[in-house]
């Protein structure tokens, strides 16, 4: 079941703070309202917070003085960034520590996603400062957060399993394997991935942008989202992937002769068999 939480709303847009409290309050939260930075600082102050969905831009008191605040009083609150992008906004905040971070106009659906993560944790969910980076070897392997998307354990392993072989991969990887992808949007919040990995066949073509829109319009985007599979894409389904953010892996290393010679081998397998148990002459 979802934890529902005491939130506070802080922007100094009358029209956003009462919609987002009307919609939350609706879902079974707790809301209160701050169209300033004093207002907000006196609720923050005297009254538990589970989370602030917290504007930056506003007159007098603004939200980065609300959100060191917050961090210096109240470390254990949890803090959401709604505004509108600016590239030196965003990393200000990032260097503050916050739980997620939205530019308007948002996604709602992403937004309830998010606060559904953050009230739910049992441990930190705090998307910044990023992981301090170590210095790569002059070789420059690749390290990164893999989250797979599989049918089943069967597929991950014949597919996938491979990453956790030394002796095979070109680098150093974390992994995570989700089976569907409800638990891949959840995942999305909790393991952080660089890149994301979907086996074909689990999804539609409709699925697949979906899910894409998803993870490209999230909070934390991942660098890359590939779509891997045995079946060869044409170059019409390989361009509206990558419109999609999408980059196709055709597992399939067979040529057409390959091809025909295995399948040479299977009909003169059967052949035999049938022989050996007198269905057709030799």
């Amino acid at each position: 079941m979802d934890k529902k939480g005491v939130i506070l709303v802080v922007d100094d847009e009358i029209e956003v703070t009462m919609s987002l409290k009307g919609f939350f309050t609706a879902m079974g939260h707790d809301m209160l309202m701050a169209t300033d930075g004093k207002s907000a600082l006196q609720i923050i102050d005297s009254i538990s917070l589970d989370l602030i969905l917290l504007d930056v831009r506003m007159p007098g008191i603004d939200g980065i003085q609300i959100l060191k605040h917050v961090r210096k009083n109240k470390p254990k609150t949890k803090v959401i960034i709604i505004t509108a992008y600016d590239k030196e906004v965003k990393e200000e905040v990032e260097k503050l520590d916050i739980d997620g971070f939205f530019a308007k106009p948002i996604v709602l659906s992403n937004l309830v996603d998010r606060i559904r993560v953050v009230l739910d944790a049992t441990k930190s969910t705090r998307m910044y400062p990023t992981k301090e980076k170590k210095e790569l070897p002059s070789k420059e392997v690749p390290k990164a957060r893999l989250l797979f998307i599989e049918p089943n354990p069967m597929v991950y392993g014949f597919t996938c399993g491979f990453f956790a072989g030394k002796d095979l991969i070109k680098g150093e990887y974390e992994t995570k394997v989700v089976f569907g992808g409800k638990e891949a949007l959840k995942s999305l919040y909790e393991f952080y991935p660089d890149v994301v990995i979907m086996y074909d066949s689990l999804f539609s073509m409709d699925d697949v942008k979906d899910l894409a829109g998803y993870f490209m319009g999230s909070s934390h985007k991942p660098k890359t989202v590939i779509l891997h599979g045995l079946i060869p894409k044409g170059q019409f389904e390989i361009l509206e992937l990558e419109k999609m953010g999408i980059t196709y892996c055709n597992q399939n290393c067979m040529d057409d002769e390959g091809f025909r010679v295995s399948n040479k081998k299977l009909v003169d397998f059967v052949a035999k068999q049938c022989v050996k148990h007198g269905l057709v002459k030799n």
